[in-house]
């Protein structure tokens, strides 16, 4: 089941999860520390029959079927070993700790970091997979922690001095967890790498950041994410505040025709074949200089275009133009010539507004 791919520590990743395994498996119940709920705690491992592995071995890993954003364990003391999951996840990967031992340490993370009253409880599977295919000679493990905050038709669940868990006949489980991540066995000495994924419109700032403890991995990936953000953001507060929405949409338009057109993104590049068709190489540098230290991002003098990132972030960019007399004008994205060359924009004396006149051969 799917192919991931991602450029770690400069090197091209493929991973494989259709043959990963489910090894170990425990059910959980976290509750809410500030509403005084109680957890209930695993006590044994949480056996599965062979159709009840072919149903649940999908349902946990089908989140992060498009997630191909990878981040590791860090510690603002800069040292992970003092990041709660890291030690704890080390310890199982080295096997030294009992999988039922772990997940109730794990268990009682969470439930010290749910210290919110926005933070819904909910059952946890934790679960130690094997053969995870990355693309090298022998397969690695991973350890996967989902978080089910919503009900969901297909399991049902009973509470007790344990949590049961029951799959409903005839229905096919859906993708319905909330939070969840894998962490896989490769890079310790780093923070591990590992794949998150958060259901909630609002970022959850208490799962990444506060039970993870977790950061970006500053690949290709984030670069070429971050800099069409920023790029998108200069566009919008510099590009069209002085040029006008005409000359914003061709320019983000003509920055991702620069991002398709080179596999390689240096400074210079930027600055010949986009900022300085517009005059405005020394305005992004100060843009790029304040943006980074209020965002905290930190930007490559050269990367490699990730095609993953840049087709996600192309999706995100909306290129219409929307007038107050209810009427819009949606420019290709793929097309920036086409603005330039078909769409004229000026101010009519008489009517005392403005205008865009479009040139077309025929409707289509």
């Amino acid at each position: 089941m799917n192919y991931f791919c991602n450029s770690l520590s400069g090197k091209f990743m493929t991973i494989n999860l259709k043959h990963a395994v489910i090894s170990k498996l425990t059910l959980q119940f976290s509750g809410n520390k500030l509403r005084e709920e109680k957890n209930i705690y695993a006590g044994d491992l949480f056996h599965l029959n062979e159709k009840e592995e072919e149903a649940m071995q999908p349902y946990f890993l089908s989140p992060f079927k498009k997630n191909l954003e990878y981040y590791e364990f860090t510690h603002y003391t800069q040292d992970i070993n003092f990041n709660i999951l890291y030690s704890l996840c080390k310890d199982v990967f080295e096997d030294s700790i009992d999988f039922v031992s772990f997940s109730d340490k794990v268990l009682d993370h969470l439930y010290e970091r749910s210290n919110h009253p926005q933070i819904k409880k909910g059952e946890i599977f934790i679960a130690l997979f094997n053969d995870i295919d990355i693309g090298q000679e022998s397969k690695i493990s991973g350890i996967g922690i989902f978080k089910l905050e919503n009900k969901n038709k297909f399991l049902r669940f009973k509470h007790s001095d344990i949590v049961e868990c029951a799959i409903q006949k005839g229905f096919r489980l859906d993708s319905s967890i909330d939070k969840s991540c894998l962490i896989l066995n490769t890079h310790k000495e780093s923070g591990y790498n590992i794949l998150v994924h958060d259901d909630a419109h609002v970022e959850s700032e208490y799962w990444k950041k506060s039970f993870l403890e977790v950061d970006y991995i500053k690949d290709d990936s984030y670069q070429t994410k971050n800099y069409i953000n920023l790029l998108s953001d200069f566009s919008q507060q510099v590009i069209f505040e002085e040029k006008g929405k005409k000359i914003q949409t061709e320019f983000i338009s003509n920055c991702l025709q620069v991002f398709n057109e080179n596999e390689t993104i240096t400074e210079e590049i930027l600055e010949k074949e986009l900022l300085e068709n517009y005059d405005m190489v020394d305005e992004f540098k100060s843009y790029k200089k304040d943006y980074s230290e209020n965002s905290g991002v930190q930007f490559s003098e050269i990367f490699d275009v990730s095609t993953n990132a840049l087709a996600r972030e192309k999706r995100k960019i909306k290129t219409d133009i929307k007038l107050d007399t209810y009427i819009q004008i949606k420019l290709d994205i793929n097309r920036p010539e086409a603005s330039e060359d078909f769409l004229e924009q000026g101010y009519d004396e008489e009517k005392k507004m403005f205008y865009y006149k479009v040139f077309y051969n025929s409707e289509l």
